[in-house]
């Protein structure tokens, strides 16, 4: 071109160059034209701008698919002019050098050695860079402006002058990853940072050219490092990046969201101190304040708008990572206030609610939204991710061979376009789909035309790629579902070692590349105080293959020993032709048997060798690693001691060491055993001894460990192991053990039940963000969250503490009433087993009142085998019967029947007593066992005497108070576990302690204001029995004025014990109903409640709003419902009335803090609950009987067909009273209380 003799100057020249490149389209023209403008700038003030246009040189060849090693020629030649460079800043070099290194890491690609130095040099250089600028900083600001750490609060002073102590510039600059997590610059010190006095080695805007390509190039490094298992070196980058966003960009939201970062970050690496901080941070600095002053300084200015707009989605991922949705929503609607901007960007916003709304639990709009989306052309990355939401849509919904058909149609989509131009893009994109593709092939059994084989086939390929664009932590992911799924499909015994065998090869493949993983990350982070993700990853796997080794070798040693005691009762030639016969065997049990027999001592010594690994690891993995060694341990105690071997060892010992003396002075040889054998089995007794100690100490440690760190499904399966251990040798600890394992297992069902009562809420934002944060945490894995919303959860939300399990069981049972008797009756987890044990008599120290005379229970555990179909069939008939009974009151109540005892009532009540006998039968293994140590109570002790059952959830649905065993006693009550039952009383005593709530001299003080009315007479409280006040009871009946018979049973009952209930509050009927929410208020305000309705509590009261009722003060609580009128029927089928089972609804009364719940156990009719009204005030006022007694009385009562109660006010109603019959009343939580 001519034009180019007449322009002297060379920036001006090659400015000309650029612009004709980025004017034409021809590619040649493009690449000739960029390479003139590079080659324009000789003069070495332009080095610069050169090494600018070489980058834009790269971009351009990285784009069209050039080879990797020009591209890397050209970013060698502008490091090489940028170390020439002498007279300019040392930051800018460094910030040059670091873009040039992630460069070239980006070009080579994952998984390659080259990406892997490069993206660490990068790193050197960015850390060099912040470091050099805080030293700058600190030492040219004055003495008050040092840079501190944030838990540093307060500055050091000299004891003796008072005079401030100042820190070494080496002390100030943070070096370990704890110090970099704790570490934030203060104002100050970014307001000298501001000053262009600094030295050259600063940050600041003179030297720092492109701060936002800086600050992108940083966070590609920062992803980068998290994808290899790098994390904690993205510390001193994210702090370079807060300096940029908050000074040199300029952006508040950008800084807010570098924070966020930092927060998700600590959280990933479980550096809890400094992630509350973070998160306080985060909680107190105002967000949508700040969002929306940028929004309209940005509207004003028109120009930054598209940029605060990504910067508020960029905000939004990292909340939706932490589980914070409704500050995740804010930061989307600031976004889309901002405007719609371009396609892309409205398609953008439409994918991200989408994806909040299944975030959320709300398909229907992830759909509507998902749809919104036009079916046009997409980039790459937005398709994928689009496909990625939509499959996860899908699978929500459960359509799962439309959203695995999905995922195969985006793979195909995405091969399609593969070319030589953003390739290695392409690659991740592909090997994520398609490892996801075969994940839900996998998991959901939508296998289509797939054989096992192809499937198994379709993993391993996923994985292969993965780990080919170095994605190994998702690799690890991949090879466990395919673990999972080679184990869950088997047949028969062969087809079982056959799977075993496979999965076991396919993890030990993946644990030699975990081993090289974590060489490769242990020789960059030094540090052991941090728990890297995709370390815990690989340690998982390692983890994963012990565990299956563990499981083959348990196999395996069951066999041996029941095979060792079969041989000692036969002769030599059947042993010798049985061994014979055993090489006929398919190759993969004979594999499979002389793999197992060497696979003890291999996996113990896997297991120790991670142990060395696993100094600083998350309480998850800890827990997990001392389970399989305390299993390996018991495992060969089993091997070293089969069953006639080791009693005849204990006998030898017990003879060597007792009688030997008398064995020769008497001369007999009737028990002499050769000294060599005897020698033998000593040793023997010895080992396997070492070893039974060695497995209990290793599962105590997993227990601890696992409780410590709120994982429960490791903590009960530990306690049951050691359950096993004991219960032969200590039936004390072994009680305490089983008890727990049910708190346990109670704890996470309770935990469950709290997720599924808020899911069916209108709208997650009603939650708090710390309620959030826990429902979106697994119950079966560690729950652990910022302090910060783990204190807020303890102080508003009753269901927290609830869910807590003590790590020292065996305090529990010291602060239950002498007047306990406290049986477990417990399944294993899959129903095999059933445990049963009666717990050592508490003594009863700390109950209130006098104490009844103590009776002395020795401890006593079981296990027997069980049936899983015999109690399904069981619990089946249980819920069969609750249905056909809610059935024919419904259809009585909507025709108008009076409620007699027709023919099919009789029916029914024929079934009710089958299910009691049947219940009866399956327990009676147990029971006949466990009431050898139930006390034997004379006529005194009956009254005072209370058995508490504690039972899983499977028998809770059975009438286990009408069991035979249980007659004799006064009070028979039930609960979820150990630990739910000493939380109820822990509560009750805290709440006398504190004088929380209304106390006595406040309720004698609200009593005296009601002119007219006298307070109760005093009360004498029975010995063992804790008093509720009688001022301070509430009550809500027949609100909406549906049946006139309960609103006169609470009438004529109140007015007939108007000595106890002249202080009651409450309403009865619609004339009396209070407003809207305001009855809820005098549900949670009472020491005790009666609740008598129709329908159930749960159609008044949503489920998500019983679990959030902070009903703590409330001590008692009867129910009185689950009738039906026509009227009722028809109000609840307009409203679409929540309906719960009343297990589910005593589980939700107990995580709002209810102390005591007495209801229903079958459905009853409005005359049945009037005549329970009665019943019960009789009971419980006139009777002065505690709520277990009066549920027992009235169980036993009603029994007995021709008894009629002499109730005040009630004409004719013995035919109501034997339609009781069929009912029943069972008592959840503390039975002792009366009253008074």
């Amino acid at each position: 071109m001519d034009f180019v003799k007449y322009i002297n100057d060379e920036k001006e020249l090659s400015a000309l160059w650029k612009m004709v490149a980025i004017a034409t389209s021809d590619k040649l023209w493009q690449f000739n034209a960029l390479q003139k403008a590079v080659s324009a700038l000789r003069a070495p003030t332009s080095c610069w701008l050169k090494v600018d246009y070489i980058f834009d040189l790269v971009d351009w060849l990285q784009a069209e698919g050039f080879p990797v090693n020009t591209i890397t020629q050209q970013l060698q030649w502008a490091i090489s002019i940028v170390i020439d460079v002498q007279d300019e800043t040392c930051s800018r070099q460094l910030d040059y050098l670091m873009r040039a290194n992630a460069l070239i890491a980006s070009v080579h690609g994952f998984g390659t050695d080259q990406h892997r130095q490069h993206l660490l040099l990068a790193v050197g250089f960015a850390t060099k860079l912040i470091k050099m600028s805080l030293k700058a900083a600190t030492m040219t600001a004055p003495e008050n402006m040092r840079v501190k750490a944030v838990k540093s609060t307060t500055v050091p002073h000299d004891s003796k002058s008072g005079a401030i102590l100042q820190k070494k510039i080496s002390e100030a600059i943070p070096s370990t990853t704890i110090e970099w997590a704790e570490f934030a610059i203060s104002d100050d010190v970014l307001d000298v940072l501001d000053n262009s006095v600094l030295e050259s080695s600063a940050i600041s805007l003179e030297t720092i050219l492109n701060p936002r390509l800086s600050f992108d190039v940083l966070s590609s490094l920062i992803d980068s490092l998290q994808d290899v298992g790098l994390t904690p070196l993205c510390f001193p980058l994210l702090t370079l990046q807060q300096v940029l966003a908050s000074r040199l960009i300029g952006l508040k939201p950008l800084s807010v969201f570098v924070s966020l970062k930092i927060l998700k970050i600590c959280q990933d690496l479980h550096l809890l101190k400094a992630a509350d901080y973070w998160s306080e941070y985060v909680k107190l600095a105002g967000l949508t304040a700040d969002t929306t002053a940028s929004i309209k300084v940005a509207a004003a200015t028109k120009h930054s708008l598209p940029e605060l707009q990504e910067v508020m989605l960029m905000q939004m991922d990292v909340l939706t990572e932490l589980n914070y949705y409704p500050m995740a929503r804010q930061c989307l609607e600031a976004a889309a206030s901002c405007g719609s901007g371009t396609t892309l960007m409205q398609e953008r916003l439409l994918l991200k609610r989408a994806r909040l709304a299944l975030l959320e639990g709300i398909i229907p709009d992830a759909f509507g939204y998902l749809n919104a989306i036009p079916k046009t052309k997409k980039s790459k990355k937005f398709f994928a991710e689009y496909i990625t939401v939509y499959a996860d849509t899908l699978l929500a919904a459960g359509e799962c061979s439309q959203a695995a058909r999905a995922i195969a149609d985006g793979i195909k989509a995405l091969v399609a376009k593969h070319s030589g131009m953003e390739a290695q893009q392409l690659d991740i994109l592909i090997a994520t789909l398609s490892a996801k593709h075969a994940c839900v092939i996998a998991q959901t059994a939508q296998h289509g035309d797939l054989t096992r084989t192809e499937i198994s086939s379709l993993l391993h390929e996923s994985t292969a790629r993965l780990v080919k664009v170095g994605h190994v932590s998702n690799a690890f992911d991949v090879t466990r579902i395919h673990a999972k799924y080679l184990l869950h499909y088997r047949s028969n015994e062969t087809s079982m070692h056959q799977a075993q065998l496979e999965a076991r090869c396919l993890l030990e493949a993946a644990c030699e590349v975990a081993d090289g993983f974590l060489q490769e990350v242990f020789s960059v982070v030094k540090s052991n105080d941090v728990q890297i993700p995709a370390v815990l990853k690989a340690m998982q796997i390692k983890l994963d293959h012990c565990s299956l080794s563990l499981e083959m070798l348990e196999m395996w040693t069951k066999n041996f020993v029941k095979q060792s005691v079969e041989k000692s009762k036969k002769d030599l030639v059947q042993v010798i032709l049985e061994e014979y016969t055993e090489r006929e065997k398919p190759e993969s049990v004979i594999e499979w048997n002389c793999l197992c027999r060497t696979l003890g001592d291999a996996t113990l010594c896997n297991l120790l060798n991670i142990e060395k690994q696993m100094k600083h690891c998350t309480p998850a993995l800890k827990s997990r690693l001392y389970l399989l060694l305390g299993k390996c341990k018991r495992l060969a105690y089993m091997k070293e001691t089969p069953q006639e071997e080791s009693s005849r060892a204990t006998r030898a010992v017990q003879y060597s060491t007792g009688s030997q003396s008398e064995d020769l002075d008497c001369g007999s040889n009737a028990h002499k055993v050769p000294s060599m054998e005897k020698f033998k089995m000593v040793k023997q007794f010895i080992i396997s001894q070492q070893l039974l100690i060695d497995a209990s100490n290793h599962l105590q440690e997993a227990c601890s460990i696992a409780l410590d760190g709120k994982c429960l499904e490791i903590a009960a399966i530990a306690a049951l192991d050691l359950f096993d251990l004991h219960y032969n040798y200590d039936e004390k600890l072994a009680g305490i053990y089983l008890a727990l394992y049910q708190s346990c297992q109670a704890s996470r069902v309770l935990y469950d039940t709290l997720q599924g009562s808020m899911k069916n809420a209108p709208t997650t934002t009603l939650l708090s963000t710390a309620m959030q944060v826990l429902l979106n945490t697994s119950s079966s894995g560690e729950r652990t969250m910022p302090k910060l919303y783990s204190d807020e959860l303890e102080q508003k939300h009753h269901a927290f503490r609830v869910l807590e399990v003590s790590s020292q069981p065996s305090l529990l049972l010291r602060d239950l009433p002498s007047n306990f008797t406290v049986i477990i009756l417990q399944h294993s987890a899959d129903r095999s087993y059933l445990y049963g044990g009666v717990l050592e008599k508490p003594s009863g120290g700390k109950a209130v009142g006098k104490q009844p005379a103590e009776t002395s229970t020795q401890p006593i555990m079981c296990k027997v085998e069980t049936d899983a179909k015999r109690l399904e069939a069981l619990l089946s008939h249980a819920r069969q019967l609750t249905e056909q009974l809610d059935k024919y009151l419904q259809q009585s109540a909507y025709h108008g029947q009076t409620f007699v005892m027709p023919d099919e009532i009789s029916s029914l009540l024929l079934e009710y007593n089958e299910l009691i006998n049947a219940t009866d039968t399956y327990l009676q293994p147990v029971i006949s066992r466990l009431s050898k140590a139930l006390p034997s109570v004379d006529a005194e002790q009956r009254e005072e005497e209370c058995v508490v059952l504690l039972a899983d959830g499977y028998l809770l649905e059975l009438p286990l108070e009408k069991l035979q065993a249980f007659d004799v006693y006064s009070s028979v009550s039930r609960d979820f576990s150990l630990q739910v039952l000493h939380h109820r009383l822990m509560s009750m005593r805290k709440d006398g302690r504190k004088g929380s709530g209304r106390s006595e001299s406040q309720n004698k003080k609200k009593v005296d204001k009601k002119a007219g009315t006298k307070s109760a007479p005093g009360r004498a409280v029975a010995a063992g029995c804790l008093p509720v006040p009688l001022a301070d009871v509430g009550y809500l009946a027949d609100m909406h004025a549906e049946c006139p018979t309960i609103a006169d049973a609470m009438r004529t009952t109140l007015n007939h014990y108007h000595q106890y209930t002249a202080n009651w509050e409450g309403f009865i009927g619609i004339a009396e109903r209070p407003a809207a929410g305001a009855w809820e208020a005098v549900l949670a305000d009472r020491k005790a409640f009666f609740y008598c309705g129709l329908e159930g509590l749960a159609a008044e009261v949503a489920p998500f709003k019983i679990t959030q009722l902070a009903l703590k003060e409330c001590l008692l609580m009867i129910l009185l419902d689950q009738g039906h009128t026509r009227e009722s029927l028809l109000r609840t089928s307009r409203s679409h009335a929540s309906s719960v089972d009343t297990v589910t609804l005593a589980r939700m009364l107990t995580i709002a803090g209810v102390g005591c719940v007495t209801l229903n156990y079958l459905p009853a009719s409005p005359a049945q609950n009037a005549t329970h009204i009665q019943a019960l005030m009789t009971e419980l006022l006139e009777n002065c009987r505690s709520a277990g007694q009066a549920t027992q009385q009235l169980n036993l009562g009603m029994l007995v067909p021709d008894q009629t109660p002499d109730s005040p006010g009630q004409q004719g109603s013995g035919t109501a009273y034997r339609a009781s019959a069929c009912a029943a009343f069972i008592c959840y939580g503390l039975p002792n209380l009366v009253l008074s």
